[in-house]
């Protein structure tokens, strides 16, 4: 399906240390590549990157506060830092009060509201260093933020730190609230189709810009803020399946197109950039796996477009990825419902029926129909059936200025009085 061009992703802020670094001698920065340069803290859980000083030709008072009001890259917090931050990782600061076995954190780091996520850390800890210093440079309105990590004292789990989103909510508990089903503050046809943008250019600038693979998106990962007329979307976790090792040695896709491709560019070299894993497991989340992760396979720029395509069904839909419903008690059976079967039988069959009730019929049907096409492109069980990125952006950015059109077009007007007093 053709489209526009995609929208282009968020250029990269340049941090503190770039407009430090543009201050040196040009024989000192061709000498030193940017990515050789560690953030300004240093822990004892990792070893140190390699790093320059760099003079001071430049002292005009204007570029020292330009500098100063630039993102810090993520730091290295040691494991005290953490511990000391969430009170030895206590009830009281589990992100989710009511799950015991949360592996979630809030507390502040640095000035900074913080949630600290815990993962099992299956790569060399001098890997994670460099891998740090080089997503620190990676910022997008639609990515929560990276504020850094730490290893545990025997270097087995990994602390992920981000930016506590204010006022955020999961995809999922606003489209499956268990306290009120029949509600969902996304009741209108544009409010989705704004965070499958948001989503969908979250993603292109992780395959695209940060040059990575996410492995943890789902509805549970869309984190939706704001308190406009359209709420906005963030997608949690990013680099933590590129800090913690989860992905394979630098592999390519059979068709790498700079969109779809490998999970972590196409460089020839990449000797630099292999992730040397301690073991690999499978990581992710029942309904969002494409079936070669269930096989196995490695996770790449493809496996995440299968996730999306899920995440778009679920925002056309408001149905779970997958359903069990018990048949008979005395027996245990259940009958298993998945929702891009499900999606594919609205498809040729009609899509009214299938489509969230609780947008009350209030959408442009060949617009859902195009977007669920769309999103079953993207769950093919083919990996190099899915489209890449750029297709999806671009396609879902069109179906947004549509669904403007339409919101427009059927929009009541408020600027038009009527009496009814006699004349």
């Amino acid at each position: 399906m053709a489209g526009p061009k995609p929208r282009k992703p968020d250029r990269m802020c340049k941090s503190k240390s770039d407009i430090a670094a543009s201050t040196s001698s040009s024989a000192m920065a061709a000498s030193t590549p940017r990515h050789h340069r560690s953030p300004r803290t240093t822990s004892t859980s990792f070893p140190e990157v390699s790093s320059y000083s760099t003079s001071s030709s430049f002292t005009a008072s204007s570029l020292a506060a330009f500098r100063d009001s630039l993102p810090e890259l993520p730091l290295l917090f040691t494991f005290q830092d953490l511990a000391a931050a969430t009170a030895n990782f206590s009830a009281a600061h589990r992100l989710v009060p009511a799950a015991p076995s949360s592996n979630s954190f809030r507390c502040a780091l640095r000035g900074h509201p913080a949630a600290v996520f815990r993962r099992p850390l299956r790569r060399d800890a001098r890997d994670v260093a460099a891998r740090l210093a080089a997503l620190g440079h990676c910022h997008h309105a639609a990515i929560a933020r990276l504020l850094g990590a730490a290893a545990s004292p025997d270097r087995t789990t990994l602390f992920l730190a981000y930016e506590l989103v204010p006022n955020a909510s999961p995809l999922s508990v606003l489209l499956r609230n268990p306290k009120n089903p029949s509600f969902t503050p996304l009741a209108s046809w544009h409010s989705r189709l704004q965070l499958a943008v948001d989503v969908c250019d979250a993603l292109y600038y992780v395959h695209l810009q940060a040059d990575t693979v996410h492995n943890r998106l789902s509805a549970s990962s869309v984190l939706v803020c704001g308190d406009g007329p359209l709420p906005r979307a963030k997608i949690a976790h990013f680099g933590a399946a590129d800090l913690a090792g989860e992905l394979p040695v630098e592999h390519k896709d059979d068709d790498d197109d700079g969109g779809g491709g490998g999970s972590r560019g196409s460089s020839g070299s990449g000797d630099n950039r292999r992730t040397r894993s301690r073991g690999r497991r499978i990581e992710g989340t029942r309904g969002y796996m494409a079936p070669e992760l269930v096989a196995g396979g490695p996770p790449s720029r493809r496996s995440d477009v299968f996730a999306l395509g899920v995440v778009l069904l679920e925002l056309v839909s408001g149905q779970e990825p997958v359903r069990y419903e018990l048949l008979n008690r005395g027996t245990g059976e259940y009958e298993r419902t998945s929702l891009i079967d499900t999606a594919a039988a609205a498809v040729a069959e009609g899509m009214r029926r299938w489509v969230d009730r609780r947008l009350r019929d209030s959408f442009p049907v060949d617009a859902a129909q195009s977007l669920t096409t769309l999103a079953l492109l993207c769950v093919a069980k083919d990996p190099l059936a899915r489209p890449d990125m750029s297709r999806v952006a671009a396609k879902v950015s069109k179906l947004f200025l549509e669904a403007q059109e339409w919101a427009a077009k059927f929009k009541v007007p408020t600027d038009i009085s009527i009496s009814i007093a006699p004349r």
